[in-house]
């Protein structure tokens, strides 16, 4: 009887630390997506600017 309970009760936990583990690798994931995207607008701007300075970047 105490096993059986021992034993739903780890895969309660094991279920919550595996959702748990999801949620964060999906805030991962979403930071690294933003990290991106904002890098990307970055070097457009900075071509850009660079573009309107007369400096080129390939020679």
């Amino acid at each position: 009887m105490a096993g059986s309970i021992l034993r739903k009760a780890g895969v309660v936990l094991l279920t919550i630390l595996k959702i748990f583990l999801q949620v964060i690798l999906f805030l991962f994931k979403l930071i690294m997506t933003a990290a991106k995207a904002a890098l990307v607008l970055f070097t457009l701007v900075l071509r850009i600017f660079l573009v309107m300075m007369g400096v080129s970047t390939r020679e």
